[in-house]
């Protein structure tokens, strides 16, 4: 016999008492009292199972027993509609614990398009674990089957529920969720944030008080919701203890702790415009395309090694700022996917001629660094000045040597005549270098063996140690 009992949590009152531990600060849309203020979305919800019901090992050809399944099957029931059997939970056979009859989902009722950014928010939303998201019922093993589709009503569940699943106090092997999708009118994240909370309660998350967690019934935090690396206090529109005990629950890593971490792939990288070797005016516009199977998070615009700009999305576009002069120039945009993998590409431009000594600059305070103008010793922050932190140089970068000297120091490439006058370019890492006032003039670089390493920090880079490179 079947024996489960359902928790409707904004529903129902007196469940369990109010947690002593501290909470999230994420909370400051909760109600005094959700009952005289009803929820303004459809909230998902959860309903036990009986953790003495027989094991479904061995059932429909699928062993329960062979582990944590990390495939999350997303079924938008078209182009008929889900039919669903009631009974012990498996997405094999399409038999759910949640209805208590034969029933229909209704497909989804929006377009291909919203289905696909549907997906696409679900993918990002779990992009950090290890966990696969498809599309296509797999044809084999076990998986989790989340129904995205229908309204409340199609297996017996009243109006204002916007989802529900099994749940457990830990994972339920090939449960199906429900994520009523035809019930939030397209709105791309409320449906997406109802299948991450659906899913994860079947594998044992309760809902979380914290305003930007997906488990959570709070609406004042960010309509994308990501699960939260912090220990919260479980709850719906107030503290109270968690279902499966204790006080708090850190769901990214609850989540991380059944699946591990994901592998991710970097994104790819295009700077659009400008090319290699197109002469540029000043202020030039910079366009990249960064593309990832998940989601781009941010890309970074550095022009001769120096971060100009980051973009937290896109499009990925930027003006060259008007510091940057006469010259040759390397422009690298570097993106990154929502995990932090980086990739990227870069370009070389010129603006105006490239410059071969002090005197091609248009400017009398600037010299000439691997053709490009940079701000020279005549200027308060150029090159070779005197400083004790980053923001005191022209070039975003102050070396300090072991004894303790400072200098603004400029980027160099160690196999170009590159830097002026009483200037070495001395090795910072494997495959550049900086302008150092030495004994150099003007000319590049080549190792001397008879020449000591310097002890070289770049501030907020980390102590480097420096090869002199000086000119035979």
């Amino acid at each position: 016999m079947k024996r489960t009992f359902a928790l409707v949590a904004a529903l129902t009152t007196g469940m369990v008492s109010i947690a002593v531990a501290e909470n999230q600060p994420n909370f400051s849309d909760a109600p005094n009292n959700p009952f005289v203020v009803p929820a303004q979305r459809p909230q998902a919800t959860y309903r036990f199972i009986d953790p003495g019901l027989p094991s479904l090992e061995g059932e429909d050809g699928v062993s329960a027993a062979g582990g944590v399944s990390n495939v999350i099957y997303l079924n938008n029931c078209k182009p008929n509609g889900c039919a669903i059997t009631p009974g012990g939970d498996s997405s094999i056979a399409n038999r759910s614990s949640i209805p208590d009859q034969a029933s229909t989902v209704q497909p989804f009722a929006y377009s291909d398009a919203v289905w696909q950014q549907v997906v696409s928010c679900v993918r990002a939303t779990y992009a950090s674990y290890g966990v696969q998201i498809v599309t296509d019922r797999p044809a084999s093993g076990n998986y989790h089957m989340a129904i995205v589709a229908g309204v409340p009503q199609n297996v017996q569940m009243q109006q204002g529920v916007g989802g529900v699943s099994p749940f457990s106090c830990g994972y339920i092997h090939n449960a199906i969720s429900f994520s009523f999708a035809n019930v939030y009118g397209g709105n791309v994240d409320d449906i997406c944030w109802t299948v991450a909370q659906e899913t994860a309660h079947s594998w044992g998350l309760d809902h979380k008080f914290d305003n930007k967690d997906p488990m959570t019934y709070l609406q004042s935090g960010p309509s994308r919701k990501a699960f939260q690396n912090t220990s919260g206090s479980c709850g719906e529109y107030q503290a109270r203890a968690c279902q499966c005990g204790g006080s708090t629950m850190n769901s990214h890593m609850d989540i991380l702790q059944t699946f591990g971490s994901s592998t991710p792939t970097p994104p790819t990288v295009n700077i659009s415009s400008p090319k290699t070797g197109e002469n540029v005016p000043l202020g030039f516009p910079i366009r990249a395309e960064v593309i990832d199977d998940i989601g781009a998070s941010k890309a970074e615009l550095r022009i001769d090694g120096n971060l100009v700009s980051t973009l937290n999305n896109p499009p990925w576009v930027w003006n060259a700022p008007a510091s940057v002069g006469q010259g040759m120039h390397t422009i690298k945009v570097t993106g990154y996917d929502i995990s932090g993998t980086p990739a990227e590409a870069s370009v070389t431009i010129t603006i105006g001629a490239a410059c071969k000594t002090p005197g091609d600059c248009s400017s009398d305070t600037d010299t000439c660094v691997d053709g490009r103008c940079v701000p020279g010793e005549g200027t308060t922050g150029g090159l070779g000045s005197t400083c004790t932190k980053n923001e005191e140089c022209k070039s975003g970068q102050c070396g300090m040597d072991g004894a303790g000297n400072g200098y603004c120091v400029e980027n160099c490439n160690p196999e170009m005549d590159g830097c002026p006058g009483n200037f070495d370019c001395i090795a910072s890492g494997p495959s550049g270098g900086v302008c150092w006032p030495g004994e150099g003039d003007g000319g590049g670089c080549t190792t001397s063996s008879d020449s000591g390493g310097v002890a070289f920090l770049a501030l907020g880079l980390g102590a480097l140690l420096i090869t002199r490179r000086r000119k035979k």
